[in-house]
């Protein structure tokens, strides 16, 4: 029986996290691929868990034939649930409010499997210290750690390049089946072997550093400790894949170091050393707010990444460091573990709930910094060997170097409008040139332009940034300059530059996703205005440009430009096979199709030139070089078409950094980004 509760404690930890990313992945192009979706989900994975607590704690007070009883019943429920896959039939259509949506459509295909998932790790640690009372139950939760990372670490390496996430489901489904068995073995065995009880007035001999019953004050840092780590977990998350990609092994990474913080603490006193966490975690945080404002420090994708993921980490080391020296005698096990997932799952509705309703920024982030900071000073004190005087001038010096990382995230510019909601951050910036006597704005999405326009009546048609005339997208819309009524779909509006193109007559129909930026194109840009004013017609598509296709009839476009982004990070499912097929439905034949694969972290024209071959279409790369002080910056477009008129009048220009990359065809259920990763 000690080999079958440490099993279950492995794989139930195993499968518990293995489908995180395996069902959030799944429902990803649901939800326009934004970056909220996987907040999300692990709001909902967090508040899950802490019904999975609950229900322990509960039951673990009941007869120990009860407890077999009642769990058998919740085991056979969840088994009933099997496969977990979401039926198709569950997809959204249209623009709808996705936040509820997405909780509700993972209530109703993992909902109970993962309740009963929750609620192992402390019943597996009630009945192993019923059944081996002279044993360290403390272990078994390190243990469970260990294959939740196992879980995690496994699935970007092993898993998503190996199946599609239909084959996924149907894979976790099976195995659960099995762990539901040995679950059940467990319970059974709590309910047919006695328990042992350590006799009254002897505490446990493997007891934590707190006997007797817990006070308030340490229940407030059962409850905060874990309840910061949530946050920095969920904002270091928010961060990286703004400016990425929503991408599985970006949700992985700082999750399983989150994971690892648990083992590192819990497995044994002796891994936790205040100063040395401390110290290098104050480090850390300070490069992480300074990162862009460090002279003209430009480190790199994997070293950008390790500094933020290392704050990150550091910080849930000390959280989860400190948690540790708060545990309990045994016998308030589960009350210790349902106080702590209220603490995850309370993290995770400020990041995902309240965040939104009270910052127009991530600011969580900033201050997730600031105050991870102030704790990292205050433990380094506390683990320093020092004088009152020498602990007065380190707090001192901590907040010395606190105020130059509140000037840097403080540092918003001069922001005219900012607005966030459950697709990211924008904003609109405004600039005056002295030298042109003209206004500057900019659209701003995440810390990324995508669009600028100069206000000066004769220049307010110039299409700058990355549409300029010698683009891509400026090459092929101009193109269609002669061709009476021509019809262009844009998915993406950004500030609307493109409608500069749109000549008398043509129809522009934009695809965009968020009605917080169609509202800042209109009101603070006037490219739509101008070009009707010029007789051309403009028609909106609100709502996920993949799910409003699927819906609408054949719309014969001339042209059909792929320019959506948030932040920097791509929408993947919009670069896949079922995407493509969708985007020739809506092409005449003849058409063109232009791909914006301007990246700083992404190789994506192999991903699109695979498409146009799979699809039989001819492709040019258009690039256009970086020029000193203009207002044009470099971009990379791929432009697909069956025209070869087109293709020889336009001859492919390459980027410095064109590499060529042989990758498999994106589907919606099988992509991998680590094929396409540059800027290492």
């Amino acid at each position: 029986m000690n080999l079958v509760f440490c099993l279950v404690s492995l794989l139930g930890a195993f499968l518990l996290f293995q489908v995180q990313p395996v069902i959030s992945k799944f429902i990803l192009p649901w939800f326009g691929g934004s970056p909220g979706v996987w907040t999300t989900c692990m709001l909902f994975f967090q508040v899950m868990l802490f019904g999975g607590y609950s229900y322990a704690h509960l039951l673990a007070k009941r007869k120990p034939r009860t407890q077999a009883m009642v769990h058998g019943v919740v085991l056979l429920a969840a088994a009933l649930c099997l496969p977990i896959a979401p039926d198709a039939g569950l997809k959204p259509s249209g623009s709808v409010e996705p936040v509820s949506n997405i909780l509700l459509l993972l209530l109703r295909t993992v909902g109970i499997p993962y309740f009963v998932l929750a609620a192992t790790s402390p019943l597996v640690q009630v009945w192993f210290s019923h059944q081996f009372p002279k044993r360290n139950p403390w272990r078994l939760y390190s243990l469970s750690n260990i294959g939740s990372l196992t879980a995690l670490l496994s699935y970007p390496v092993l898993i998503e390049p190996r199946w599609d996430v239909l084959t996924q489901t149907k894979v976790w489904s099976v195995v659960f089946g099995g762990f539901a068995l040995l679950m059940g073995a467990c319970a059974f065995a709590n309910r047919v072997r006695p328990e042992e009880v350590t006799p009254e007035g002897d505490p446990h001999p493997l007891a934590g550093l707190h006997m007797g019953n817990p006070t308030w004050l340490q229940r407030a840092g059962w409850l905060l400790l874990p309840g910061f780590a949530s946050v920095m977990l969920l904002a270091t998350t928010n961060h990286v894949c703004q400016d990425v990609a929503v991408i599985p092994f970006l949700w992985v990474a700082p999750l399983s170091l989150y994971l690892a913080s648990f083992i590192i603490c819990f497995d044994h006193p002796r891994w936790y050393l205040r100063a040395a966490w401390a110290l290098p975690t104050m480090v850390l945080l300070f490069l992480a707010a300074g990162m862009s404002e460090i002279g003209s420090w430009n480190p790199g994708f994997v070293a950008e990444l390790l500094v933020h993921l290392g704050a990150m980490f550091g910080v849930c080391v000390i959280c989860h460091g400190e948690l540790a020296r708060l545990k309990p005698d045994p016998k308030h096990l589960t009350e210790y573990y349902l106080v702590m997932s209220a603490g995850g799952a309370l993290g995770g509705l400020v990041v995902s709930i309240l965040a939104p309703l009270i910052f127009r920024t991530f600011f969580e982030w900033s201050l997730a910094l600031f105050i991870g900071f102030a704790l990292a000073t205050c433990i380094a004190l506390l683990g320093l060997k020092l004088s009152r005087g020498a602990r007065i001038a380190g707090a001192v010096a901590g907040l010395v170097a606190l105020l130059p990382m509140i000037k840097w995230e403080m540092n918003l510019g001069s922001r005219i409008a900012r607005a966030r909601d459950f697709y990211g951050t924008l904003s609109v910036s405004e600039r005056e040139d002295v030298d042109e006597h003209a206004v500057y704005r900019a659209f701003i999405s995440g810390s990324t332009k995508h669009g600028r326009q100069c206000l000066a009546a004769n220049r307010r048609r110039d299409p700058l940034t990355y549409y300029a005339h010698d683009t891509g997208a400026g090459i092929a819309l101009e193109s269609l300059k002669s061709t009476s009524g021509a019809k262009v779909g844009i998915i993406g509006m950004g500030a609307g530059t493109l409608a500069c193109y749109a000549e008398p007559g043509q129809t522009y129909r934009f695809y965009e996703l968020n009605p917080t930026a169609v509202k800042f194109a209109l009101e603070y840009f006037s490219f739509v205005a101008d070009m009707e004013a010029r007789g051309a017609k403009y028609e909106l598509a609100l709502g996920d440009a993949r799910l409003t296709l699927e819906h609408e009839p054949p719309q014969n476009f001339d042209a059909l430009v792929l320019d959506a982004f948030s932040g920097d990070s791509v929408p993947v499912h919009l670069l896949t096979r079922e995407a493509f097929d969708l985007y020739m439905r809506h092409l005449k034949p003849g058409g063109i199709i232009v791909v914006h694969i301007t990246n700083h972290y992404l190789n994506l024209a192999p991903v699109v030139e695979r498409a146009a071959r799979e699809f039989q279409l001819g492709t040019t790369r258009i690039a256009r070089a970086p020029e000193p002080d203009s207002d044009c910056y470099p971009t990379d477009y791929l432009v697909l078409t069956r025209d070869d008129t087109f293709l020889k009048a336009h001859p492919p220009v390459l980027p410095p950094y064109a590499k060529s990359v042989d990758v498999p065809l994106w589907t919606d259920h099988r992509h991998n980004l680590f094929q396409i990763l540059r800027n290492w």
